[in-house]
């Protein structure tokens, strides 16, 4: 069973509408989409607010990738499959991303705050753990 079939019918209309505005986009505009949907839903946002936003954002990003037609070899769809909940895909973008230190050069390259964005996930799930392993690849 997917993250989105989890989702409630108001979250999973929020993924069909971006699956569809985001599926005829190549990787690059997809990333910096949904990077933009995380900027626009912080700033208002204080910081335990922010938290529950950033996992809410992850699912958003886990469940739009279950839609798409992921691809490893694009830096920006790894690195989106780098902070999902889908533990498969996490494993293999962090493995990448090991092996290849200019991935993370170039995420940072595309959006400067990469590095922020991953520390920010990373401290939502530490104070907040979610429960992702019954999250299967499609």
């Amino acid at each position: 069973m997917t993250l989105y079939e989890h989702f409630p019918a108001d979250m999973r209309d929020v993924v069909d509408a971006y699956v569809a505005d985001l599926k005829p986009q190549p990787w690059p505009i997809r990333f910096l989409a949904l990077i933009d949907l995380l900027e626009e839903k912080l700033e208002t946002k204080s910081a335990p607010q922010r938290r529950h936003l950033i996992q809410q954002w992850s699912g958003i990003v886990t469940a739009t990738l279950e839609h798409l037609q992921s691809d490893s070899s694009v830096v920006e769809c790894l690195g989106l499959m780098s902070i999902s909940f889908n533990d498969q895909w996490r494993a293999q973008a962090l493995g990448q991303i090991e092996r290849d230190p200019t991935v993370l050069d170039r995420l940072v390259a595309i959006c400067p705050h990469w590095e922020d964005i991953v520390e920010g996930v990373l401290d939502a799930n530490r104070r907040r753990p979610i429960k992702a392993a019954g999250v299967a690849r499609r």
